[in-house]
């Protein structure tokens, strides 16, 4: 029986699978040659089998549960809290199940290139400036979190890296918007920002 769960196993993934998104509980907010940056609800059904086709990172922004099941059939019960930070590389394949009755949401940010490297900076105060908390670094991204105060500061500063801000209105919607590197910011969000924070691409 093992023999032959690995066989479909196999075969499954010889096959083209679908990319995650878009599907039922998905907005695209945004979208370049760089990025692709997705507001996603897991709703309450099953997700059919999928692959990532890039890298990808991003933040929850509500607390929910779903259910994650492995090509092999394998189901994982897995909560998440509201603001931890997501990583996951190019290939990562699952099904997926939203299982809470208030949907797990978050944003996602897909890395469509390889990275664009850095620019020297020419004069402004690089970014990171004060007020921002270093939340994730790996190979790939740098996540910061930014203080209210520091996400709408009009102290002028030089983006080094690409990036793409993510923002919480007061009613805790997201929004975001992309940066090129090379950039001048006096602020990286507004003023009536609850929550900022700031995806440098590697």
């Amino acid at each position: 029986m093992r023999i032959l769960v690995a066989a479909v196993s196999l075969l499954l993934l010889s096959q083209e699978l679908p990319p995650p998104f878009p599907r039922a509980g998905t907005t695209l907010m945004l979208e370049n040659e760089r990025v692709r940056v997705w507001n996603i609800a897991w709703l309450k059904q099953a997700y059919p089998q999928h692959r990532h086709p890039y890298d990808m990172t991003g933040v929850y922004y509500a607390t929910g549960d779903r259910i994650i099941i492995s090509p092999e059939g394998e189901r994982r019960a897995s909560h998440t809290e509201a603001w931890n930070i997501t990583f996951q590389r190019t290939g990562l394949t699952h099904a997926e199940e939203g299982a809470s009755d208030d949907p797990l949401r978050s944003v996602f940010i897909e890395m469509k290139q390889a990275s664009g490297g850095s620019v020297a900076g020419s004069g402004e105060v690089p970014f990171p400036t004060s007020g921002a908390t270093q939340r994730l670094d790996n190979d790939r991204v740098t996540v910061w979190e930014l203080t209210p105060a520091a996400a709408a500061s009009s102290v002028g500063h030089r983006h080094l890296r690409e990036a793409v801000v993510v923002w919480f209105d007061a009613a805790g919607a997201p929004q975001a918007r992309y940066v090129e590197r090379g950039a001048v910011d006096g602020s990286d969000a507004p003023p009536a920002a609850t929550r900022a924070f700031v995806f440098e691409i590697k």
